[in-house]
């Protein structure tokens, strides 16, 4: 198998849900402007932000 260690690739998994997400409660919240909507967004964002600590963790073996 070839690209990505699994590591990595989990990492990036989160990165690009945290985005998808984050889009769709931004889109839901400007049309229903309903405050769980921007929760979502909001919740979405420290999913990603979690996605990206990880993958540059992974990329440096680890290492702090």
């Amino acid at each position: 198998m070839s690209g990505f260690p699994l590591s990595q690739r989990a990492a990036l998994v989160l990165v690009f849900a945290g985005i998808g997400l984050a889009g769709v409660g931004s889109i839901l919240a400007a049309v229903l402007d309903e405050p769980a909507w921007r929760c979502l967004a909001a919740g979405a964002i420290a999913v990603q932000i979690t996605g990206w600590v990880l993958y540059g963790r992974a990329r440096r073996g680890g290492k702090a």
